[in-house]
């Protein structure tokens, strides 16, 4: 990477409060001082600038993102597979891809120096992403009830932060019992009854559940967290243990670490929409396969 390479910049001005305008603008200011080219692909949205991220990240040397895990999801989308770095300045509520690519949290203005000093030393990292079709994500793709849970969560707006996730899993978790679900790992099948499988690159979602707390994006494979059917109360008794990692000691918990796994819901059964980076990630059958080194990040 040149020492002064074209960026191209996303940024959320209302994440996390305001604080993404505060960061873009520190990111934008201190990229132009060390004399790089910066081109705002910022739309009026969160689709025109996904759009404007798909069309033109080809451009960059680097793909800078200020906002939370759906922006940064966007951008990842739009650079992964490709040549062009993603530099991440978290500022949402959330940040699981950050936190599972050990990026510095909580201080924007921080992440982004970082980010700025990291692009102008052409200094960058290789880690896994995985391949959906022609869609890509770099955290953990939720197929069961912890898709519930998610599309729940983000249909409310009150409370903020990992909370409202936690009183979604409650309101999910109360009714949902399991799915019945073909899960092929690396060619080998099995159906069985799931409360959940999550297929994870990086160790959490939810704003720091740590579902899968030994997953490495580096490693080329994938932990596929499998979980059974569970009662109402053992199911509750789960979240708060998963989100210190505690889960994987439960007998009903298996984790297999693949390069390829395909999911579907078997017929009769009710059909939740999978989420990955915490967004809707279209519809189940899905099949995920990791892709060794396919994203370049900036720190």
């Amino acid at each position: 990477m040149t020492s002064r390479g074209r960026v191209g910049l996303l940024v959320n001005p209302t994440a996390g409060r305001g604080v993404g305008r505060v960061a873009g603008a520190h990111v934008l200011s201190t990229l132009q001082h060390l004399g790089h080219p910066v081109t705002d692909l910022s739309g009026i949205d969160f689709a025109s600038s996904a759009r404007a991220a798909r069309e033109r990240a080809g451009e960059f040397e680097a793909l800078v993102v200020v906002g939370g895990d759906g922006l940064v999801h966007a951008g990842l989308e739009a650079v992964a597979g490709t040549s062009t770095a993603l530099g991440i300045v978290p500022t949402g509520t959330g940040n699981d891809l950050a936190r599972g690519l050990d990026l510095p949290l909580g201080d924007p203005v921080r992440s982004a120096e970082l980010v700025s000093t990291a692009l102008h030393e052409g200094r960058s990292r290789t880690v896994d992403a995985v391949r959906v079709g022609s869609h890509w994500f770099g955290s953990i793709l939720a197929s069961g009830v912890d898709a519930l849970i998610n599309e729940r969560a983000n249909s409310w707006r009150w409370p903020r932060g990992p909370a409202r996730y936690t009183l979604a899993a409650v309101r999910e978790l109360a009714v949902v019992r399991g799915l019945p679900m073909r899960i092929t790992l690396d060619g080998t099948t099995v159906d069985q009854e799931c409360l959940l499988v999550a297929v994870a690159n990086t160790r959490s979602y939810g704003g720091g559940i740590l579902m899968a707390p030994d997953a490495d994006p580096t490693d080329g494979l994938l932990d596929v967290v499998v979980v059974d059917r569970l009662p109402p109360i053992a199911a509750l008794q789960l979240f708060p243990r998963a989100r210190r990692g505690a889960h994987l000691k439960l007998p009903a918990v298996h984790v297999h670490r693949v390069r390829s796994v395909t999911l579907e819901v078997l017929p009769g059964a009710a059909q939740p929409h999978p989420h990955a980076d915490g967004e809707p990630f279209g519809h189940l059958p899905v099949t995920c396969t990791v892709v060794p080194g396919a994203l370049r990040v900036l720190g």
